[in-house]
């Protein structure tokens, strides 16, 4: 049976928090408990803010764009191609990042065995469990027991100042703090866009009915929760970045642990489940979702043991590197193909915007992985200004985006 079909025999809740706590927890990636860190120690508390304020707003205003369930669903049915594609593209990001940073963050925390392998226990524990809880319809409840672990960690961590001499120092070390405003439009484009690729959103507001509890559950998940858990990553950014630098105590290192291995599990799972509901699990899609994971984690793994280019780690490179499926790929296919069909009733040609895009990468590389944000304007310029300039439609495929 597919999850589809499961589904229908479970009825689900309609509790906007609850929905909130999963949308907050399935939108906790190895972006939101990473990125900000790497953008802390190149430009300081702006470039953490660049990333914040477009990423919390841009997730929160699906539940105010998406008025209704229908409408979601109805975005689901035309564009379930690319929505699949995001799901695979994540659950294979998540995948690399634990084989490459993983080993990192185990060295940093420094912890004993004792503390490694109890927290090691929670986080397996909980991904044998999380399965069935998922299945059956229980996300969103465990979302909320997650939730809870996550903002422990959060108040020990503020009320006993730990981390904080770690994180200052990360933000003091030198850098050019207003080259951060360049990464402004990239992250507009992303968080913007991307957040209706994502089949957990569409997930949680099919079952939030009507446009009030909507906007409520993606408000609160995004605007309250979500917040807290990027503020979260700010406090422990220093640890893990500072290369083993800082003594951690034990018992938060657990913690961190646990708040890291859970929301890894937490995201993953709910992202396979949201890839059998799309496409079930015929043979074809298999292969694809784990030949796709299974490629990310030898790229993890060899580029763990890799040199350095450009001042950083070779598994930093490919760690940015996946952040362009969220900053042109993703985005592009939502403005080129689903923007202009609902504009003009057809969606733009394909080969359209993988040229915009084509043209748009090398953009991509100089700003984000070179370090010359200034080249992240004229790339957003070409990927976005495209959508609205070419005048080719692709007449024969109005209703879908593959």
């Amino acid at each position: 049976m597919s999850a589809e079909g499961a589904e229908g025999s479970v009825r689900l809740t309609t509790n906007p928090l609850l929905w909130g706590a999963y949308l907050a927890c399935s939108w906790t990636w190895c972006i939101g408990m990473f990125l900000p860190g790497l953008l802390l120690r190149d430009h300081g508390w702006l470039g953490f803010i660049v990333f914040a304020v477009p990423n919390v707003v841009g997730a929160a205003a699906m539940g105010w764009v998406l008025t209704s369930p229908e409408a979601s669903k109805r975005f689901v049915e035309k564009h379930s191609g690319w929505v699949w594609w995001f799901g695979v593209v994540t659950i294979a990001y998540h995948v690399y990042w634990a084989l490459w940073a993983g080993p990192m963050i185990r060295d940093a925390l420094g912890l004993t065995d004792t503390y490694l392998f109890g927290a090691g226990a929670v986080v397996v524990a909980f991904a044998i469990v999380s399965g069935r809880i998922v299945r059956a319809g229980k996300a969103p409840a465990l979302s909320a027991v997650l939730m809870l672990v996550s903002l422990g960690l959060l108040v020990a961590m503020l009320v006993t100042g730990a981390g904080d001499a770690a994180t200052d120092a990360l933000i003091e070390a030198p850098k050019s703090s207003y080259s951060a405003w360049f990464l402004g439009p990239l992250a507009c484009l992303g968080f913007l866009l991307c957040p209706y690729l994502d089949g957990t959103f569409h997930h949680a507001r099919e079952h939030l009915p009507g446009k009030t509890s909507g906007r409520v559950g993606f408000t609160v998940g995004f605007g309250v929760l979500f917040a807290a858990m990027i503020v979260l990553t700010t406090r422990y950014a220093g640890w893990i970045l500072g290369g083993g630098a800082w003594a951690v105590p034990e018992w938060l290192g657990a913690w961190l642990v646990v708040h890291l291995g859970c929301q890894w599990v937490f995201t993953v799972r709910v992202h396979l489940d949201r890839l059998h509901a799309i496409r079930g699990d015929s043979i074809g899609t298999m292969q694809i979702s784990y030949g796709t994971a299974l490629l990310a984690a030898g790229l993890g793994l060899g580029l763990a043991r890799a040199g350095s280019y450009a001042a950083m780690s070779m598994g930093e490179v490919g760690y940015r590197s996946f952040l362009w499926f969220y900053g042109l790929v993703f985005p592009c296919a939502v403005l080129y193909r689903a923007v202009r069909a609902h504009s003009t009733g057809v969606p733009m040609q394909r080969w359209m915007m993988w040229a915009a895009i084509g043209v748009a990468t090398p953009m991509f590389w100089m700003g984000f992985i070179e370090r010359q944000l200034v080249w992240l304007i004229p790339g957003v310029v070409v990927a976005a200004v495209g959508a609205f300039v070419l005048k080719g439609t692709d007449r024969s495929d109005a209703h879908t985006m593959m």
